[in-house]
């Protein structure tokens, strides 16, 4: 009973209605038979052919992928994925200007933004739960989450599989995983130059170029870069960026390909805010408000510099025309010198003055080695088309951190004065890792009578960690610890004639847990279990996918006090998370496109330590029940100016509950526009964010952090 306290407001419940009543349209009008006499019906095959050329890989066509490997490794229909998957192509990222994949993911369903702006990591809120890693090209990508943030420009899609989903990429967060998808060579010549100019001084150039070495065509290039210089929405906080992707094909025939992929970013950002005390923001104070912009470090101490490099190779062969190879391999490294000044929860009596502000130097020195090898057979079994996939990953990471603690005086957060002295630093925390995974895996999609899919599939992984003081080496909470675990996942697939396919599955996922309780037993790994179940429609020869799915998640074997031995651990705690998905995307006809999401998630602890009985059914912090999009753009032809786009969206959050109080964070809605113009090679484009300059606060998971006000960016970009 206590859920329809939590429905959205009225405007809310009015939009998410609009949004099923649309979706029923939606459905009626693809499944009509009728074509307008004014609509050309050569368009038709045409499109359909289209889509059926789309590689798991490559582009996407508009909003709508019809096929991706994120699910399966394998090049498979989205239709025939027993899982949720989203796809966000190169071109929505372009339209929207999405300029951090947590941007990009905004309109995406079920995908939510961390609440603060930091530059440290491409962190979402997926299910429930944070996703603090990503993947890229299918393989794990950073050695931790505040190795920097991923370029969108050089992206051509940015995939997300929701649930837990351990049996194809190993050691995973029971939400989901993230995968990016790196641009890579073309034959075809496409060459890109952009200028950007925006709000808070943003200055920025990049370019993208691709096609044919040799006149046969077996080799080709990529080379994507970007320089950015750009202060933000918080005082004294710089995003400036310079970035550079290099890329060569092999084609030597139609079964070989070889791709080497490489990457070098700088950044030079910084933290910018660990966040707000309560009072100011989502509590009352005399003083009024804190200012959004508020700066709470020391400009010329706090900084996030990073250079980051990668490079590696993915390599294909067909050893016959049912068994085909595929190896990839990457080596990862980042540097990072970070400083930054945080606040407490408390003010002082004044009501203005930080009662507890301390600043911190990090020195980190991360590093990963990742390969995957799989083979892929084709084959027959009576009925039963089989495409079977057995396959070894390795990924050795090694994580230094080592952390510097500063004394640093307060700060009046209303009228502040720096240029505060900043004590010597003295060793503080920091750790030295060392691990090493390895992972077995084997799936089999199995198709019978062109409607049916199954799919089984089972991992064992073997993880060893170590884990050392950066200052004391010699003082280890983990010292070659081995963790092994299974995870397996089931699904199946009805593809109906008319383009709908039911589907349900249960999947896995599990993380590994360092350390031992009080009788010297290690800790086993959290487990995550989802079962769920939905249903997709993709009308065939049309750009528009819509799709719902239901879920229940648990995640097991979580950490939490020992309630007869202080001071230790115990794995007594559950969360669990429940959630409804809507979602539509794709072409209303012509000239519209339209993105919509409607979520409903109910995330909260389920089992907890006998010391803290409060805690049970307490939510999640910063997981709102309830969240809305809708994006519409529209290309004016029907009114003579064919060149001509203008888009608009609103995004709705819910309220938030909080981790360390009983004040939630307010629900909220922004929106969003932009407008367009293209003529032969010329495009001109103006994206803002935050229309109305909407001054609100995103979420107080522990402190509290403002929503990024009204930003503008305008482009130019030149194609030949």
């Amino acid at each position: 009973m206590h859920n329809y306290r939590h429905l959205p407001r009225s405007g809310l419940r009015a939009g998410v209605l609009a949004l099923l009543g649309a979706l029923s349209a939606l459905t009626t009008l693809a499944g009509a038979q009728t074509v307008a006499a004014d609509q050309p019906i050569a368009t038709l095959p045409q499109i359909s052919a289209t889509a059926q050329q789309e590689e798991a890989a490559g582009p996407v066509i508009g909003y709508v992928a019809s096929r991706s490997a994120t699910g399966t490794k394998t090049d498979t229909a989205l239709l025939e994925t027993p899982q949720s998957v989203t796809v966000i192509g190169a071109e929505q990222i372009e339209i929207l200007r999405a300029q951090s994949i947590t941007d990009a993911v905004a309109y995406s369903i079920g995908a939510l933004r961390p609440p603060y702006t930091e530059r440290t990591g491409d962190e979402i809120l997926l299910r429930g739960f944070s996703i603090p890693t990503t993947l890229r090209d299918g393989m794990r990508y950073q050695a931790n989450r505040f190795d920097g943030q991923q370029e969108p420009y050089g992206l051509e899609r940015i995939e997300v599989l929701k649930g837990a989903s351990s049996i194809l990429y190993g050691s995973a967060e029971p939400g989901g995983v993230l995968n990016t998808v790196s641009k890579r060579p073309s034959v075809d010549t496409m060459r890109e130059l952009n200028v950007e100019l925006g709000s808070f001084d943003r200055k920025q150039v990049s370019g993208d170029f691709t096609g044919a070495l040799t006149d046969d065509g077996q080799w080709s290039y990529r080379l994507t870069g970007l320089k950015r210089d750009s202060d933000t929405s918080i005082d004294y906080v710089t995003d400036n960026r310079l970035f550079i992707a290099p890329a060569l094909t092999w084609r030597p025939n139609a079964r070989t390909s070889l791709t080497l992929l490489t990457e070098y970013q700088r950044d030079r950002s910084m933290y910018g805010s660990d966040g707000l005390p309560l009072s100011g923001t989502a509590s009352p104070n005399p003083n009024g408000r804190i200012a959004r912009e508020r700066f709470v470090g020391e400009p010329g101490y706090d900084r996030y510099h990073v250079n980051r490099y990668s490079a590696g190779y993915l390599f294909e062969q067909a050893l016959s025309d049912q068994l085909t190879l595929r190896h990839g391999l990457r080596r990862y490294r980042s540097d990072q010198q970070w400083s930054a000044i945080n606040v407490g929860l408390e003010l002082a009596a004044d009501g203005r003055t930080t009662l507890d502000r301390s600043g911190q130097d990090r020195l980190e020195d991360n590093s990963q080695l990742t390969s995957d090898t799989s083979l892929q057979y084709q084959w027959r079994s009576g009925a039963v088309s089989h495409t079977t996939l057995a396959g070894f990953d390795y990924v050795r990471e090694k994580v230094n951190t080592g952390r510097y603690d500063r004394e640093v005086s307060q700060l009046d957060l209303y009228a502040p004065v720096y240029g505060s002295a900043i004590g010597p630093a003295t060793p503080g925390g920091g750790w030295r890792g060392d691990s090493r995974r390895r992972g077995l895996y084997l799936q089999d999609q199995m198709k019978l009578a062109e409607r049916w899919v199954l799919l089984l599939g089972g991992r064992q992984d073997w993880v060893r960690q170590s884990l050392c003081s950066y200052h004391n080496p010699a003082l280890c909470s983990a010292r070659n610890e081995a963790t092994k675990a299974f995870s397996g996942r089931a699904g199946v697939v009805y593809l109906a004639p008319n383009g709908l396919a039911p589907f349900a599955s249960f999947s896995q996922s599990f993380t590994p847990t360092n350390g031992a309780d009080f009788g010297n037993n290690r800790f086993k790994p959290t487990r995550g279990e989802q079962i769920e179940a939905g249903v997709r429609y993709q009308p065939t020869g049309r750009q528009l996918m819509l799709a719902a799915a239901v879920y229940q998640l648990t995640q097991s074997n979580v950490l939490s006090d020992d309630p007869r031995n202080r001071g230790f651990q115990s794995q007594q705690g559950e969360v669990r998370s429940r959630g409804v998905e809507l979602e539509a995307r794709g072409k209303l006809g012509r000239n519209t496109q339209v993105l919509g999401a409607y979520t409903y998630t109910d995330a909260r602890t389920t089992a907890a330590s006998p010391l803290y009985p409060e805690l049970v059914g307490k939510r999640t912090a910063g997981i709102p029940y309830n969240q809305f999009s809708l994006w519409f753009d529209h290309t004016l032809n029907d009114l003579g100016a064919p060149g001509l786009k203008a888009g608009a969206g609103l995004r709705y959050v819910g309220e938030t509950a909080s981790q360390w109080h009983d004040v939630p964070a307010p629900d909220y809605t922004v929106f969003d526009a932009m407008a367009s113009y293209s003529a032969g090679p010329w495009r001109l484009s103006v994206n803002i964010s935050n229309l109305a300059d909407k001054n609100y606060i995103a979420a107080c998971p522990y402190r509290c952090f403002f929503g990024e006000p009204r930003k503008v960016i305008g482009a130019v970009t030149y194609r030949w």
